[in-house]
Formats: structure tokens, sequence, C-alpha cells
């Protein structure tokens, strides 16, 4: 998990959105037991996309999906990601 973060960490606050395209695309993966680096992605999307205003809206409709259709450890952190996009921004997100 710590290696995921630090690869998604060379990338935050640029809006690469290439980059947040593969992060969903490791999100859309099913699972196979004992894997959990679905986590991780989620938190890089919101880290990648914190940077612009714009990135972050689409980001949080990203997340809306993510938390509505997602397996059960991306929904455990969609909360935190949503933390993270509006930590400097704070506004009211209806989910």
């Amino acid at each position: 998990m710590a290696s995921s973060l630090f690869k998604f960490r060379g990338f935050d606050m640029l809006g690469n959105f290439t980059q947040v395209q593969k992060l969903l695309g490791i999100c859309s993966q099913h699972l196979e037991k004992g894997e959990t680096h679905q986590g991780p992605a989620v938190l890089g999307i919101a880290l990648i996309a914190m940077a612009e205003e714009l990135g972050a809206e689409m980001a949080v409709r990203s997340l809306e999906r993510l938390l509505q259709y997602g397996e059960q450890n991306i929904r455990r952190a969609v909360p935190l990601a949503l933390g993270i996009l509006c930590i400097s921004n704070p506004k009211v997100c209806n989910i």
C-alpha cells in the first residue's frame, strides 16, 4: 500500500488526468482475495486532482460513482479522498 502511494505522490497536484484515468481503471478491476491496491488508487485520484478547481469537481463526480458502484475497500477510501480534495477549499458536497 505504501509503495502505491509513493508512486502516485510523484503526480500529485499536477492535474495529470491520464494518471487519473489509469487509477480509475485500477478501481474498476475486481480484486482477488488478499489484494488491497484499490484504496491507494482512490487516494491517488484525490492527490492528483486537488491542484485545480475543475479537476477537483471532476474527481468529486468520479468519487460519487465509486462510492455508488465500487467494492467495499473503495467505499472505505472515498471519505478520506473527499477530505483531501476539500482540505484547503471547504465546500459542502451532497453525496
